[in-house]
C-alpha cells in the first residue's frame, strides 16, 4: 500500500504523524479506532455517545500529536489516556445516570441459533451488571486488562499508578466479580 512507509508499526506511524504525515495518522486511526471505541462504549454504554466521543478523541490526538513523547510506551497507551480523559470530561458535563445496555453483537451463528443469541445477551448483561458493582478505578482496570488486552505496565501508565497498585486493584475487583457470579449462579 505505502511502499516508503512502515506497515502498521505504531511507534513509527506516531513519529510520521507527529511530523505531519496525515496518511500515517489515518493508519493509526484504522489501527486504534476499535479499541478506543470499545473502551468508550464500555464506559458510556451508549453506541451514539461512544461514536461521538471516539471522534473527539481522535480530533484531540490529531491536534496534540506534535507534543507526543514516546517515553518508552506504546502509542495505544497515549490513545487510551486521551480516551479516558475525554470520558471523564463527558461525565462531568453530563452528570446523569448511564443506561444498562450491553453491546449489540450479531454473528451468523446468532441468526441460525436464536437461543445462542439470547444466552450471549444474558451473559453479557450479567457481566456488565457485575462490573457496575466495582469502583470506578476497578472498572477501568478490568476493562483495560480483560477487554482491551492491555498489560499491567500499560494500564499503570494510563492510570498514572504503580504496577503493584494496578495488580492490587485488579485482584480486589476479580474477588468482587467472583463473589457476584457465585451469588447469582453465573
Amino acid at each position: 500500500m505505502y511502499s516508503d512507509k512502515p506497515e502498521k508499526d505504531p511507534k513509527q506511524l506516531m513519529q510520521l504523524a507527529k511530523n505531519g504525515d496525515t496518511e500515517a495518522f489515518g493508519q493509526l486511526y484504522e489501527l486504534y479506532f476499535k479499541p478506543v471505541y470499545r473502551y468508550i462504549y464500555l464506559r458510556t454504554k451508549s453506541k451514539e455517545e461512544a461514536e461521538d466521543l471516539s471522534q473527539v478523541v481522535f480530533i484531540k490526538i490529531f491536534k496534540s500529536i506534535g507534543g507526543f513523547q514516546e517515553q518508552n510506551k506504546q502509542p495505544l497507551a497515549y490513545f487510551f489516556t486521551i480516551a479516558r480523559n475525554t470520558v471523564i470530561d463527558h461525565w462531568r458535563k453530563k452528570k446523569d445516570i448511564l443506561t444498562d445496555k450491553p453491546p449489540e453483537t450479531l454473528s451468523a451463528e446468532s441468526f441460525e441459533n436464536p437461543q445462542h443469541l439470547i444466552d450471549q445477551k444474558s451473559t453479557a448483561q450479567a457481566v456488565y451488571q457485575a462490573i457496575e458493582n466495582l469502583t470506578e478505578e476497578q472498572q477501568e482496570v478490568i476493562i483495560l486488562k480483560f477487554i482491551n488486552d492491555l498489560s499491567t505496565t500499560e494500564i499503570a501508565k494510563i492510570l498514572d499508578k504503580k504496577e503493584d497498585a494496578v495488580r492490587q486493584t485488579q485482584c480486589r475487583a476479580l474477588k468482587i466479580l467472583k463473589q457476584y457470579f457465585k451469588e447469582y449462579g453465573i
